[in-house]
């Protein structure tokens, strides 16, 4: 029954007509994230924070909270990318085609076998199962293009205190602030991430595809 299943979502899912989203839909979300990412290159011209951080004795025993800024500026450029690419749905990748295909040819319990003889183990095989079935439900889902726009809009605001901050510290303007600022500064831009609901979902999509280490002469057939 859970081959017949996996068959029946696998045929919606390739058979199914879409009102994707039209190219240049994409092409300008991408076009307004730029405004996102120029501040953030403008940055990693200093090295970063971390790297102003390094740069400053007053700031190199603190380097850490430089670091987490611009992990969480970097996640939340990644995951807008993220949400640009998917404005029609998640596309296969290897791991997600692989699996689904054998899964639909063969059945569950006769690829979980191969799968065994190949050297995954149980653990590893209901993830990629589980996974297969995440990426079918979502290879259509579809995102509002101007709620992605608003959001990075909101996006926008903090990559400009990013890049202002930076610029301070080069320039060495009260030094004596910038570590409380940058904890404080790291803690609302993860707020944001949480709390957005489109960059939350994304995060949630990006943490379910799981690590593949797997090689493509494995076969599918």
């Amino acid at each position: 029954m859970k081959s017949i299943a996996y068959l029946t979502l696998f045929i919606l899912c390739t058979s199914v007509t879409s009102l994707l989203a039209s190219p240049s839909e994409i092409s300008l979300c991408h076009k307004q994230l730029d405004l996102v990412k120029t501040p953030r290159e403008e940055v990693a011209s200093y090295d970063g924070v971390w790297g102003l951080f390094q740069k400053n004795k007053e700031l190199q025993n603190s380097s850490v909270e430089g670091i987490n800024l611009d992990k969480s500026i970097n996640s939340m450029i990644f995951n807008l990318e993220f949400l640009c690419d998917t404005i029609d749905g998640i596309p296969f990748d290897e791991l997600s085609d692989y699996v689904t295909v054998n899964l639909t040819e063969k059945g569950e319990e006769k690829f979980r076998q191969e799968l065994i003889i190949l050297g995954k183990n149980e653990e590893q095989i209901n993830v990629w199962f589980e996974f297969a079935k995440f990426a079918v439900a979502k290879r259509y889902r579809v995102l509002d293009a101007k709620k992605i726009h608003a959001t990075i809009q909101s996006a926008e605001h903090f990559v400009k205190i990013y890049l202002e901050l930076a610029k301070r510290i080069d320039r060495k303007i009260n030094l004596a602030l910038v570590i409380q600022e940058t904890q404080g500064f790291t803690k609302r831009i993860q707020k944001f991430l949480e709390s957005d609901p489109y960059l939350s979902q994304a995060i949630h999509e990006n943490s379910q595809i799981p690590y593949a280490d797997w090689d493509e002469n494995y076969g599918g057939s």
